[in-house]
């Protein structure tokens, strides 16, 4: 992993916890499955990529959904299966996505997408 990927994964995880999240897991890998953060939002496992750009001439990190929906409930079912005790099988999990856009060595914009993946949307339409 290059160092400006750990460093923005140091960042997003700042943004996170300043709003209150407790964050769980950085850089988690397994059988070739990776989770950038996996963080606590109250009764919510928040499983988070983080994508970063340097420089503002491609414009902001876009979320990919496409190709990456099963990629990420692979990886969050790995990293809840390796967890001790039944706390966080429990818990309903979150898919986010944080795009972060560095214009300096102390600054950056970020978005962060919460629910990227739209099952608050599926859960609600079939209520």
């Amino acid at each position: 992993m290059s160092e400006f990927k750990k460093k923005t994964i140091e960042a997003a995880a700042k943004f996170l916890t300043c709003r209150g999240y407790d964050i769980l897991d950085k850089s988690w890998e397994s059988e070739g499955s990776r989770i950038d953060l996996v963080a606590q939002d109250g009764e919510t496992i928040v499983f988070c990529d983080v994508d970063a750009r340097k420089g503002t001439d491609k414009g902001m990190p876009v979320t990919s959904i496409e190709g990456s929906r099963e990629r990420r409930e692979i990886a969050a079912a790995r990293w809840l299966e390796a967890q001790e005790g039944d706390e966080a099988s429990d818990m309903q999990v979150r898919f986010d996505h944080i795009a972060m856009l560095t214009v300096s060595d102390d600054r950056a914009l970020l978005r962060h997408h919460k629910d990227c993946l739209g099952y608050d949307a599926l859960a609600s339409s079939t209520d």
